[in-house]
């Protein structure tokens, strides 16, 4: 039912008080006589036989199916394996204070020349020291008790946010999965899911198992064994945040039907699927690794093996959702397609005509029908609305026929049309989910590498970090579980009920911190007073920096905000205008998160030097999991708008999930935001480990040599950050142009495999050729893929042997400023495009008469080429900068010891890096496409001339041309139909 929207009920409101008074009455009368002709109808022994769904505005007078859902064993099965888990966890956190359980000690090579803490610190145990040494000296090997007790503390809370995964996995699969039409929609988009999957997985492994070959001869098993362990757990987890995605989309969109407030709760709870999966499996990951091995270095080979997946989950994932985006717009506008993915264009030709109330085709004010929209209430059916004068019986059949429409509206969309929907999802759940793993996972081995090596108390020290994780991690689950929210709330407002529970997780976590620092301090007496103070100071600062971004960044981006309502309103001017006001908006937006960052950072190193920024790094990703959760709401709250808005003409469904939607929008734009932190601040901590590392190995004391001189060959590093990241954008943009392009011709040579099957039932009629559509599109994609990945590869080598070190450092140092600078203004000026297109879309442009701007107006095609521009930008481009860096980081930490100070000895080699680089490059962007068709001609070759030698060719000639007969029958037989029917 048609809604007023806030201004028109507050006016109506100030005007006429005593009207308001009486619709109040009258509602409430109308209500009663409805309760009371269903109660005679009981007493009388007739059955209320109105289904639910026809109370809320489905307007066919058939029957409505709902198709149920089902009950999970699987997630039944890991919720008890959980609580197991935590049970057991538990017991063991007991009985670590009680030193009753097996004793865990870790040796490793100290950086900084301190003595060994007391026996009786920690508490539970003596550690004897290599040699009887009484204190410890750089390069040399200590021995330190490892956190026991906060180590089966993380084991608890990894498994109890498993739990909520595994509970939330349940709750969804056990929904209802809505109408035909909805239902048709979700197993047609999960079958393409599938075969990406199906097709990626498989090129993954491959990867994993050479980059294992070729490391076990350098690091040996151990290592080899932790990169297998951290692949696997990292794919695992975005596989199953896609999975359920795409699972919970349907039925989210059905349950808009219904409530909002119920809606939002399931939403959330799909979103925290993948983004609690992440936080929560690779904190449970580190720890074993770490337990197991007791080597801090043994972690490493896990971060390895986790950048690997990531970087190809966020690259290619990108590559894939943003190719098929353009490369469907354009075999649309190829084959005449006008798509509209909202159904704009009909519900204004309804709610034109429901407003027209004199038929002369103006739309007249109606007091008299606008009293009667707040009368009924939202679960009344068509014939009680028709009874208090809500709508009538040609208003009615005017819904029912627009509602059959849609319905079949849903078969003549081509295959190719559904490809963004996938690509959308996979590259927002996928690349989240995997680049949260990976951020988390370098993050805490950090924590156990600086913290073991370069503090005076180890063990206080690689326990503060899994006290801000762990206690971060119980709080999102919990968060996860409710927001407040209201029927009538606004995204806006709902949002700030978001922020509320993340206010509540950073109490939590801050509280946690402080009483652990508190008990070292007056118990144990492991720091001092003054380090208890900074370290508290430190940790609220990384929980605030990363919302505080996020918030400058939504006031650049959000609809509700003045930039993109002055982007929209200035969009008349024509599109130089709207793309460089975007590109300007962009860059103020990018200047202002820097500004937080270089204060934060300052703050952090002037106090505790670079175990300070791992606190900082710790902090900032106390609460991603909660965030992460958000960021994949954003992608299934807007996958199940899409859904509603092809399947019904419910004003309230399509209201919910237009809420819904503006406010997923937002939290996944925060969710890209967030991530840039996140991967600035654990950059900058892996950074201090790699200089801390080497200095000492060198047999030098890193806290006298990290303020280096500003050589030729730093100065040489520090452009080559920037040159090595351009590179980087160019390279992957060029691959996503480069896969729309691909994705046109293979539609155009083969029109009819990926065409609709004419006389098929949706969506059976669509299945075949989308999943055709989906495999070449992954398999094209994860090749183009290997480009990037190879020059990402290659900057370590090239600088660290042609600069020396220190080229390298200020390679990896510029390159983090540098990439989340522009990663900052890359997702602010394509979120901005995108936010000024939807603003416009959901009428909230007025012209100068205070008419709407509508969808079909010049504005709308201006902002749309902005928005064509800024997608690969916001959604590829920037994100895929935070792996760009990590990992460049991460293969200098492995590759270290190939690098002299300077280059006199390897800048011979460095040349060859660069030429051998450009080879790769050019074989895997040009020479891998023409070697794979090489290769399928001559398999093609050999078997037509098996095929001669047997005599089977001619009758397989015969087959395909009997079959293309029959395929250009059924279409000439659909045509007449057709033309019959109109």
């Amino acid at each position: 039912m048609l809604q007023l929207d806030d201004e028109q009920a507050s006016v109506k409101g100030a005007k006429t008080p005593s009207l308001a008074g009486t619709e109040l009455a009258q509602k409430r009368n109308i209500q009663a006589i409805i309760n009371q002709s269903l109660v005679k109808k009981t007493n009388a022994g007739h059955k209320d036989d109105v289904h639910p769904l026809r109370r809320i505005g489905f307007s066919s007078q058939g029957s409505v199916i709902i198709h149920r859902g089902r009950f999970s064993w699987t997630s039944a099965f890991f919720m008890c394996f959980f609580v197991i888990g935590a049970f057991a966890s538990a017991i063991l956190m007991f009985l670590s204070l009680r030193n009753t359980t097996w004793s865990m000690t870790s040796e490793e090579i100290s950086y900084i020349d301190a003595p060994n803490p007391p026996w009786d610190v920690p508490p539970w145990g003596f550690v004897k020291q290599p040699n009887g040494a009484t204190s410890r000296k750089i390069g040399k090997k200590f021995r330190y008790a490892m956190p026991q007790f906060l180590l089966y503390y993380s084991i608890f809370s990894a498994c109890f946010g498993l739990f909520c995964v595994a509970y939330f996995c349940s709750e969804t699969l056990v929904q209802d999965r809505g109408v035909e039409a909805v239902r048709d929609m979700g197993e047609l988009t999960n079958k393409g899911v599938d075969v990406y999957l199906f097709h990626t997985v498989p090129i993954l492994a491959g990867v994993i198992i050479v980059c294992c070959g070729v490391i076990y001869f350098i690091q040996g098993l151990y290592f080899v064994i932790s990169m297998v362990v951290g692949s696997t757990l990292c794919l695992g987890c975005s596989n199953m945040g896609i999975n359920m995605n795409f699972e919970g989309g349907p039925r989210l969109c059905h349950a808009l039907n219904y409530d909002l407030v119920a809606s939002l709760q399931m939403a959330i709870r799909i979103g925290a699927i993948g983004g609690m999966s992440a936080h929560s499996m690779a904190q449970l990951g580190v720890v074993i690794v770490w337990m197991a091995v007791g080597d801090a270095n043994g972690l490493v080979g896990f971060c390895t093996g986790v950048s690997i997946v990531s970087f190809f989950n966020r690259v290619a994932g990108g590559i894939f959702a943003k190719g098929s985006d353009i490369g469907s717009d354009f075999v649309s506008e190829m084959l005449g397609l006008d798509v509209d993915d909202f159904q704009m264009d009909r519900m204004e030709a309804l709610k034109s005509k429901l407003a027209d109330q004199d038929g002369d085709g103006d739309v007249d004010p109606d007091e008299d029908y606008r009293r009667k929209q707040n009368i009924v209430g939202f679960d009344a059916t068509e014939d009680e609305q028709a009874r208090a004068g809500f709508i009538t019986e040609q208003e009615a059949a005017m819904r029912e026929d627009i509602e059959k429409q849609m319905f079949e509206s849903l078969a003549t969309l081509h295959p190719v049309n559904y490809l963004d929907q996938i690509g959308e999802n996979i590259a927002d759940i996928g690349g989240t989910c995997s680049d949260l793993f990976e951020t988390m996972v370098i993050t805490l081995a950090c924590g156990v590498i600086l913290g073991s090596k370069m503090h005076e108390a180890p063990c206080f020290a690689t326990g503060l970090p899994f006290v801000i994780i762990s206690t971060g991690t119980i709080g999102c689950s919990m968060s996860c579980f409710f927001v407040w929210a209201h029927e009538h709330h606004s995204a806006k407002f709902i949002r700030r009920s978001v922020q509320l529970n993340l206010f509540m997780i950073m109490i939590f976590v801050q509280g946690a911190v402080f009483l652990y620092c508190y008990l070292h301090w007056s118990v144990w007496q492991s720091i001092t007073y003054d380090r208890l103070i900074r370290y508290n100071v430190i940790v609220g600062v990384g929980l605030l920096a990363p919302e505080i971004c996020a918030g400058i960044c939504e006031y650049f981006t959000s609809p509700d905000c003045g930039p993109v309502s002055w982007l929209a309103k200035d969009s008349h001017l024509g599109m130089i205008q709207v793309i460089l006001q975007g590109l300007g908006q962009g860059f103020a937006s990018a200047g202002i998160p820097s500004v937080i960052n270089i204060v934060a950072q300052i703050l952090a190193f002037r106090w505790e030097g670079f175990y300070g920024l791992l606190l900082l790094a710790c902090s900032s990703q106390a609460c991603t999991g909660w965030q992460a959760s958000l960021a994949a709401f954003g992608a299934v709250a807007n996958n199940a708008n899409r859904m509603v808005h092809l399947s019904t003409v419910n004003e309230m469904a399509q209201h919910r999930g237009n809420v819904l939607a503006s406010l997923g929008t937002v939290l996944s734009h925060n969710g890209k935001s967030v991530a840039a932190q996140n991967a600035f601040f654990a950059t900058s901590a892996l950074i201090g480990a790699l200089l801390a590392d080497k200095r000492t190995k060198q047999g030098l004391n890193f806290q006298s040599t990290n303020q280096q001189e500003l050589s030729e060959f730093a100065r040489a590093g520090l452009l080559a950050s920037v040159v090595f990241a351009m590179l980087f954008l160019s390279n992957t943009l060029t691959s996503t142009i480069q896969m729309a392009k691909l994705l046109v011709a293979w539609a155009k040579e083969h029109p009819t495999e990926v065409a609709a099957r004419p006389g098929m039932k949706f969506p059976q009629s669509h299945l075949m050729p989308l999943k055709k559509l989906v495999a070449f599109c992954a398999i094209e994609s994860f090749q183009l893929a290997f480009s990037p990945m190879c020059q990402t590869f290659a900057a370590p080598l090239v600088i660290g042997q042609l600069f020396g070190f220190r080229g390298l450092l200020m390679l990896v140092s510029g390159g983090n400023s540098v990439c989340f600078s522009l990663n900052m203004f890359l997702i602010n000026s394509g979120q901005a495009w995108d936010a000024a297109r939807k603003y416009v879309l959901f009428g909230m442009l007025k012209d100068e008469k205070g008419n709407v701007v509508s969808s079909e107006s010049d504005v709308y095609e201006f902002l749309g080429i902005g928005e064509q521009i800024g997608g690969p930008l916001e959604d590829l481009c920037g994100p895929s900068l935070d792996n760009f860096i990590k990992f460049i980081v991460g293969v200098s930490f492995v590759t270290a010891e190939l690098y002299d100070e300077t280059p006199d000895k390897t800048w011979q080699a460095g040349i060859a890096q660069v030429f051998i680089n450009f080879g790769l490059i050019g074989f895997f962007k040009f020479g891998l496409k023409r070697t794979l068709h090489w290769v399928e001609g001559v398999y093609r070759r050999r078997q037509e001339a098996i095929e001669w030698e047997e005599g089977t060719l001619m009758l397989r000639e015969i087959k395909m041309h009997s079959e293309k007969l029959k395929a250009k029958q059924a279409t000439r037989t659909s045509g007449d139909h057709e033309l019959i029917l109109n």
